[in-house]
């Protein structure tokens, strides 16, 4: 974790010493995420509702387009149903649960995003943008609701931290669009949307050869300034 922090800040100590203008922000975003698996035995089971918040920063290097990152606190996750008997560490327990085991899980992330922003000239109080890159989760904190039994027993917990279950970093591609309202010369408020895709595993679990991505739309709200 160390190294990530250590990159994110000399990341923007090159970027702003180079950038010609710096703009900075708050957001607050609902979202929708989900888990998806590579494997046939386990499935997704349905959206969570998510939410994020913290600031942003885009470091212009022309009128027009800039580099956009920040650190968001970011609360998400995603359901699974797994089809086959499965072995779960909490942090008091281990448990072996039986086939039909249904797994929600809670994470909350340190985000880094990382994105190429593309802004149109302002069109009366309005400037549209669109960007795509990358986002770096760091993993601060995860539990789980499990719904399950165990030889026949219920072994359902509701909240039981799990952080050995969820691996410490996580990366996935962003894309989205949006619209600046400035209600003064240099203060707009943004709204947009924008469609997240993990491709590295999430989960670390031993008892499956299996891949699990997260995946969000995420409503982005915030004030620019």
């Amino acid at each position: 974790m160390k190294k990530f922090v250590l990159i994110g800040i000399l990341f923007f100590v090159i970027a702003s010493g180079y950038s010609q203008k710096i703009r900075m922000g708050l957001t607050a975003s609902p979202k929708l995420s989900w888990l998806t698996s590579d494997r046939s035995n386990i499935s997704s089971d349905g959206l969570q509702m998510a939410f994020n918040f913290g600031m942003q920063t885009d470091f212009f290097f022309s009128d027009r387009y800039s580099i956009t990152s920040g650190i968001m606190i970011n609360n998400t996750g995603g359901t699974l149903l797994y089809s086959d008997s499965l072995s779960f560490r909490t942090s008091d327990k281990m448990l072996v649960l039986d086939p039909g085991s249904l797994v929600k899980y809670k994470i909350q992330y340190i985000d880094i995003p990382l994105a190429f922003r593309m802004e149109s000239n302002q069109i009366g109080y309005f400037v549209y943008y669109a960007q795509f890159g990358v986002t770096n989760h760091i993993r601060v904190g995860a539990s789980a609701n499990i719904v399950a039994e165990a030889d026949g027993m219920d072994a359902s917990v509701d909240g039981s931290g799990c952080k050995d279950e969820v691996n410490l970093f996580n990366m996935g591609y962003n894309i989205g669009a949006g619209i600046n309202y400035y209600f003064s010369k240099n203060t707009a408020i943004t709204l947009g949307i924008l469609y997240n895709n993990g491709f590295i595993d999430v989960t670390s679990n031993q008892g499956f050869k299996d891949s699990a991505y997260l995946k969000n739309f995420t409503l982005k709200v915030g004030l620019l300034f």
